[in-house]
Formats: C-alpha cells, structure tokens, sequence
C-alpha cells in the first residue's frame, strides 16, 4: 500500500505543479505538458495497485466513484493538453478556463481517500 499511497501523492504534487504553472502563466508549455503525462501515469499506478489490493475488487463508494471520474477526467485533460499544443488558439484559452476545475475535481477524489481519525 505504501508504493500506491507514494504514486497517488506524486501525481497530486505533479498535476498541481503543472495546473497552477498553466494557470498563472497563462500559456501551456511542453515541459507541463510533459508533468500532466508524469501525473496522469503516477494517478494511475497508484489506482492500479490500490484496485489489485483491495480485499473486495470493487466497491461504490463516493472515493471509488470520485477517484475513477478524476482518472478519467484526468486522462482526457492529458489528451486536451496535447491538443492545444498542436493546435493553440481557442484551444487554450478554453484549455486555461477548464483546467482548475479538472484539479478541484481530482484534489476532491484524493481528499476523499484520506481516512478519518
């Protein structure tokens, strides 16, 4: 469980560090793009090894369901990214406007995973 708790807590560092540099320069660059990948693979891992884990496979809670939406959502904000990189323009402006709330999403699914005291 420590490896998986290790790459859950690596990709929160990286999709932060590529989201709030996005946001406050205003222009996706490669190298985060390039963290979002990083990220996105961490996020992954991480899952993975909780999901194979798990004493039951799969259990619907608000964590499991919170955590496979921001997988997912993650995922697609990976292949935005490459997109506005190719393509630029209104890609990225709306690319910056969606970005945050991808975080807020994800940052409430790994929130929801801490156990309670």
């Amino acid at each position: 469980m420590l490896f998986a708790i290790t790459f859950i807590s690596l990709a929160l560092c990286l999709y932060s560090l590529a989201i709030w540099s996005e946001r406050f320069s205003k222009k996706l660059k490669l190298w985060m793009l390039i963290t979002f990948a990083a990220a996105f693979s961490c996020d992954l891992a991480g899952t993975s090894l909780m999901f194979f884990r798990a004493t039951s496979k799969f259990q619907l809670s608000f964590h499991s369901f919170c955590g496979y939406a921001a997988l997912l959502i993650m995922g697609l904000h990976l292949i935005w990214a490459i997109s506005t990189i190719k393509h630029r323009g209104r890609w990225e402006l709306y690319f910056h406007r969606f970005s945050i709330w991808a975080w807020f999403i994800w940052l409430s699914a790994f929130l929801s995973g801490i156990p309670r005291a």
